[in-house]
């Protein structure tokens, strides 16, 4: 894969962020806390960990590859075949994961904001906007997705006011490593798919190859650190705000914590916080539909006109009608259905392409200069 413009590391840290913090962010606490109770911030923490070894296998992997991404490898270690029956599933893994969160931060904005308003205008407004985004290359995805990391400074400030202003009780948090490792997990298991985005780096690495193999390492690295950091503070600011009775009943800790902070200036200040969390949402649709995009291009890699323009309005569409069949019901179920998939297609399968590439010795041959 050729790469006309440089891409520095900095915009691959932000492009693995931005995709990992969502729709997770809002409601992680309390799924973590209904597993490992005061110690959900350590199940973050654990979490983060195991996405860290998760990172290193699949850079491990495009290492070997280095300018191919895994729509390209995976027929030269397992052949045209089966290759390309595992390519269609994940396109199709990335389709069913943008229809996941546009169901989810729909859920969110109806109950907070537009309560009236039917769930398919949201649900269109958003895949709209990252549809036009998506339509892009991966130079003009990372710029848009560095400019607007800003915001999530926005929104720490927005928790260490809360955190400085509000009555905390830092007892909630003891006694510390109490639930055992058994709930650590549990919860680990809960806030990993929270931190899903990092799967990106199958496709992002021939991209962002000519920084070079450790500055790919790194860069994810600091991505994943930064949202464990996040994630891990966010955790912690609920934890000591409300008491184990009300956390158990708070879906979303961060937007009811934001909401109890007062200015003279802003009235409903969770209602920008809300604001703020949406371009997070359409930045996580925009790559999930990159993501099934890139692999649909090789099978029509002549036509690059329709790359950029119809496939992401193709799989836009797509995943708005798989988000519109969905009930409210079924949601927990589809949930669950996705994150078994993510066990498969961001765990197993890599793991198994690599064994196969040290089995049979397939790499791909650094090009001499």
């Amino acid at each position: 894969m050729n790469n006309q413009t440089k891409l520095s590391g900095v915009q691959l840290t932000f492009f693995i962020l931005q995709t990992q913090i969502g729709v997770g962010i809002l409601g992680l606490p309390f799924n973590v806390y209904l597993k490992s109770k005061q110690d959900a911030w350590i199940s973050v923490i654990l979490a983060g960990i195991l996405v860290q070894g998760m990172v290193f296998l699949l850079w491990f992997l495009g290492r070997r590859f280095p300018s191919k991404s895994i729509f390209e490898y995976s027929k030269i270690l397992l052949g045209n075949g089966i290759g390309t029956i595992l390519n269609c599933g994940y396109i199709l893994y990335g389709l069913l994961v943008t229809a996941l969160v546009l169901m989810y931060s729909t859920k969110i904005i109806k109950m907070w904001v537009l309560i009236f308003t039917p769930k398919w205008i949201i649900m269109v407004l958003l895949v709209a906007t990252a549809i036009y985004l998506a339509k892009e290359d991966v130079v003009g995805i990372s710029n848009v997705y560095v400019l607007v990391s800003s915001l999530i400074l926005f929104l720490l400030v927005i928790s260490i006011i809360v955190l400085v202003t509000h009555p905390v009780d830092f007892r909630y948090l003891f006694p510390m490593a109490h639930s055992g490792g058994v709930n650590w997990l549990k919860g680990a298991n809960e806030a990993y798919f929270s931190m899903l985005g990092f799967e990106l780096l199958l496709i992002l690495y021939p991209h962002f190859q000519q920084i070079g193999s450790a500055s790919i390492l790194k860069s994810v690295t600091v991505a994943n650190i930064s949202v464990t950091t996040i994630y891990c503070f966010m955790t912690i600011v609920s934890l000591v705000i409300f008491s184990p009775a009300e956390i158990e009943i708070i879906p979303q800790p961060v937007l009811y914590f934001v909401k109890s902070l007062y200015l003279k200036i802003i009235e409903r200040i969770d209602l920008v916080f809300l604001s703020l969390w949406i371009v997070n949402v359409i930045t996580s649709l925009t790559s999930y539909l990159f993501f099934s995009t890139e692999g649909t291009s090789f099978f029509i890699r002549k036509v690059k006109k329709i790359k950029r323009t119809f496939l992401p309005v193709l799989f836009g569409i797509t995943g708005l009608i798989i988000a519109l069949s969905v009930n409210n019901e079924h949601m927990e179920m589809y949930n669950k259905a996705i994150i078994f998939m993510s066990y498969i297609f961001v765990i197993l399968i890599p793991v198994l392409l690599l064994g196969v590439s040290f089995l049979f010795k397939k790499q791909e041959r650094a090009k001499r200069s």
